[in-house]
């Protein structure tokens, strides 16, 4: 087979993306949410800048993803107290629940994607990635 590595890349994104989309949204979230969720559950309050660099999101996608995640009470946006003209962003109690159900949608897609690969084939397979993202952003993914 002759498919060039980056349409591979590409074509397994997007149909990871396709087959997550419908149950994200029976659940009551959008595509960006998961990415934006999981950060905020591992680094805790952020800049919302901080955001905009780490989830490789527009900062207009951004502010319109925050807009809704805060209207459905899922993030809690403060001015903040070292930097009046910088937002700090944190995820509510209801938040940190939408990360557990998000991350469990997506998870089961992985499964899926997975099946049949051996744990050390899982293992180095992530690796591959992992040290992929470094080379094209010239930093760990976080």
């Amino acid at each position: 087979m002759d498919i060039p590595f980056y349409l591979c890349l590409m074509k397994t994104a997007n149909a990871h993306k396709r087959i997550s989309r419908p149950d994200l949204a029976a659940a009551g979230y959008s595509e960006g949410q998961p990415k934006m969720l999981h950060y905020l559950r591992r680094r805790g309050a952020c800049k919302q800048r901080e955001l905009v660099e780490d989830c490789g999101i527009k900062p207009a996608t951004v502010s319109r993803l925050m807009e809704g995640m805060e209207a459905a009470g899922l993030i809690r946006r403060t001015v903040s107290e070292s930097d009046k003209r910088a937002v700090t962003v944190e995820l509510t109690p209801k938040g940190e629940i939408a990360e557990e159900e998000t991350n469990r949608i997506s998870l089961a897609v992985s499964e899926k994607a997975l099946r049949g690969f051996s744990e050390e084939e899982r293992r180095a397979f992530e690796g591959y990635l992992l040290r992929a993202y470094e080379n094209l952003t010239g930093h760990a993914m976080t």
